[in-house]
């Protein structure tokens, strides 16, 4: 009877003490992701950002990090899911063999090679469907939700170029001036927020009822103040300068238009700009996406 409790107390606590082992490092709903999971992530890193770096884009990663990409790829396949997305094994195979037959190389080669990185050819195949997946995640959810206007590419361009003294520029400006005695210190320390809450609702407040406006069409640098140039020169176009002291008036010029006078560097600087814009605005837009879809579910990390 002895005997038979201690081998049945033996047998009852393998289990348990296995399980024990694989500690839970995360769970999103009813799904688990265990500590081994992640470490096993971790031992073929490098392998999985040489073939996903659209997934894994770091050389290295802490543990809850890779618990957060694990949960983001369950978020991802559940919205494919509810819109009608579900990539099979058949769609998954087709695209190994066709990276096959783009890199001239064989079934044997890719099983020597995924051995060599410590990544089981089921690991590969699943990592393939979750690329897959980003991409038709990428392509059909968050892309029509980004707009790159030719004023963002503009307004990057000038940025990194402010320091070019090569660069000149034409402005079309809006000028709102008012004589200096009308304008006490406290009216003139707001007059620049007015004018941009005048822009979005067209109301400006009674005190500000000398506010005149000149529209200034394609005025080149020549024959601006050094401070005037340096001032422009700073300012985003559909921006308001600062306060600008001219005479007896003070002035704030909103930035219409602005066009450099030699446009070559700009036209070849804008395709990398536009590139450079659209992917911090999908990486901001993921992130957000991330945020709003979690909070939809039960998300625990450990």
């Amino acid at each position: 009877m002895k005997i038979f409790i201690l081998i049945s107390f033996v047998f009852l606590s393998l289990p348990v003490n296995s399980r024990l082992l694989d500690k839970i490092a995360a769970v999103i709903d009813e799904n688990i992701i265990t500590l081994s999971q992640l470490k096993r992530i971790q031992s073929n890193l490098y392998a999985r950002k040489k073939i996903s770096n659209v997934i894994y884009q770091k050389d290295k990663y802490t543990d809850v990090e890779i618990a957060k990409i694990l949960v983001e790829r369950f978020l991802i396949r559940e919205k494919l899911s509810e819109i009608g997305y579900v990539i099979n094994d058949e769609q998954v195979e087709m695209q190994i063999k066709e990276t096959e037959r783009n890199l001239g190389v064989n079934r044997d080669y890719l099983l020597d090679f995924l051995n060599s990185n410590n990544l089981t050819f089921d690991e590969y195949f699943e990592l393939i469907r979750e690329t897959l997946e980003f991409n038709i995640f990428n392509t059909r959810i968050i892309r029509p939700l980004i707009s790159i206007t030719e004023q963002e590419v503009r307004n990057r361009f000038y940025r990194e170029n402010i320091n070019n003294k090569t660069l000149s520029f034409k402005y079309t400006l809006v000028d709102f001036y008012i004589n200096e005695k009308e304008l006490g210190a406290s009216l003139r320390k707001n007059l620049k927020m007015v004018l941009t809450r005048f822009q979005t609702d067209g109301i400006l407040p009674h005190k500000y009822r000398n506010v005149k406006t000149n529209l200034i069409e394609r005025i080149s640098e020549d024959g601006l103040t050094s401070n005037m140039k340096n001032i422009l020169k700073h300012t985003d176009e559909g921006s308001f300068t600062k306060l600008i002291k001219i005479g007896n008036q003070f002035h704030v010029f909103f930035i219409k238009k602005k066009d450099l006078v030699e446009s070559e560097l700009f036209n070849n600087a804008k395709e990398r700009i536009q590139n450079v814009l659209f992917y911090e605005a999908t990486t901001k837009i993921i992130s957000l996406w991330y945020q709003r879809e979690q909070n939809k579910h039960y998300v625990k990390f450990f």
